[in-house]
């Protein structure tokens, strides 16, 4: 999370037009409003602009932009997450909009996670930020299996980068990632896995 004192916010009592200066200029999104430390929600160029053409009554485009606040226009809030909501379920948001707010319960502004921070922690997951050996793996027994990886690469005493899992679903199978450092001989490594229930997908350096 980007803490709240080095976000870029709009007050609700901002003009439409100062926000939208404000937007470009820093060449966002989305902005948060916040008014003495509250939440009001996030201003963003197409909710105005759809506003604009919508309202009900026919304004003036600069009276519009000069004499409308910024939080009377504000949608209905879909730009923000709870600061005790899982990483997971932020991510998923981020799919739609590129920023979210981050509020407590008592609708205090806290920061803002943006979709390049998540993509930032993925390429951490999967060590892309090391160069190294990437081996994709899957086994059929479902107990144990990581333990015994854990156990062979100390066996080997390779030192891991990252580890990813998948198909979390299938009790019988599991792919595995692992990502280790490339000064060991992976030869008798992958061999062992092979002989102890894994199976080696793929191997690739970086």
């Amino acid at each position: 999370m980007i803490p709240k004192g080095k976000c870029y916010v709009a007050s609700p009592d901002d003009s439409v037009k100062s926000v939208l200066d404000k937007l470009e200029h820093y060449g966002i999104d989305g902005m948060p409003v916040v008014g003495t430390g509250s939440y009001y929600g996030t201003a963003t160029q197409f909710d105005i602009f759809r506003h604009f053409f919508f309202m009900k009554e026919r304004k003036e485009r600069e009276d519009f932009l000069d004499n409308t606040k910024i939080k009377d226009i504000l949608a209905i809030d879909k730009y923000s997450v709870k600061d005790d909501s899982l990483f997971e379920e932020s991510f998923l948001s981020l799919q739609d909009f590129p920023i979210l707010s981050i509020i407590n319960n008592r609708n205090e502004f806290l920061g803002v996670v943006t979709r390049f921070d998540v993509m930032e922690q993925f390429k951490s997951a999967f060590g892309m930020n090391r160069k190294g050996v990437r081996i994709a793996i899957t086994s059929i027994d479902a107990e144990g299996r990581i333990k015994r990886l854990a156990q062979a690469m100390q066996k080997f005493k390779l030192n891991a980068i990252s580890f990813v899992t998948f198909d979390e679903t299938d009790k019988m199978h599991r792919r595995m990632i692992i990502k280790v450092e490339s000064d060991k001989d992976l030869k008798k490594f992958t061999k062992y896995l092979t002989n102890h229930g894994f199976k080696i997908l793929d191997i690739q350096q970086d």
